[in-house]
């Protein structure tokens, strides 16, 4: 009895840690960054990207308008949701990206277009820039 019960035990434990790193690998093989927004706040990118705008909408404000809350300090205000494709990147090239900003840091930027994203921390964009078209040298541009 003692036997069996060992048994399960590792095939239990075993199971378990299968379902983990299919999770794990299945995180990080992901197609899709999501990036959080911050003001730049005089701090600098650490990277910087081209990317293709495929979409640009207004975010839900959830359940009865909670989201829109300015007592919760996530929130931010008039929130829109960019959607676009990492253009000229090694290491990332082809993948999505999804912004959620104000609207107002989003000024003339429309689906079609191309901008630069200014990202730090890995996850966290402090601004983005309108550039004219797909061939922009990126170094050039402003974005802190």
């Amino acid at each position: 009895m003692i036997l069996l019960w060992s048994s399960i035990n590792k095939v239990v434990s075993l199971l378990v840690l299968v379902i983990l790193f299919s999770i794990i690998g299945a995180c990080a093989m992901s197609d899709n960054i999501e990036l959080t927004w911050e003001w730049p706040d005089g701090r600098v990118s650490d990277q910087k990207f081209l990317i293709k705008v495929n979409n640009v909408e207004s975010k839900s404000s959830g359940f009865f308008g909670i989201g829109k809350s300015p007592s919760i300090a996530s929130n931010i205000p008039s929130p829109v949701v960019l959607t676009g494709e990492i253009l000229k990147d090694e290491m990332l090239e082809g993948k999505s990206i999804k912004v959620t900003l104000p609207k107002l840091e989003l000024e003339s930027i429309r689906s079609g277009d191309y901008a630069v994203v200014g990202v730090m921390d890995e996850n966290t964009c402090i601004c983005i820039v309108k550039v004219a078209s797909s061939s922009e040298d990126i170094s050039k541009v402003s974005c802190p």
